[in-house]
């Protein structure tokens, strides 16, 4: 009986550090610079996908407006 319990409990112990180490590599883990960036993208995209059709229309304008005030600025 003492043998079993030992035996138990090691194999208790042995899961608990595997179990333990696990969790402080996955803790350890950063996301990487790519990771945020398609996170923000899938955000942005979430964000477009709630405007209204008039909203979208008004965006394309300004962005349009944006790139020719650009443009003639280059243009000097």
């Amino acid at each position: 009986m003492n043998t079993f319990l030992r035996a138990i409990a090691g194999i208790i112990l042995i899961g608990g550090f595997f179990y333990l180490l696990a969790q402080g590599l996955n803790y350890l883990q950063k996301p990487t610079p790519l990771e945020n960036i398609e996170k923000r993208l899938d955000e942005a995209a979430e964000k477009d996908s709630i405007l209204t059709d008039n909203e979208l229309e008004l965006k394309t304008k300004s962005q349009t407006k944006e790139w020719e005030e650009v443009d003639k600025q280059t243009d000097k």
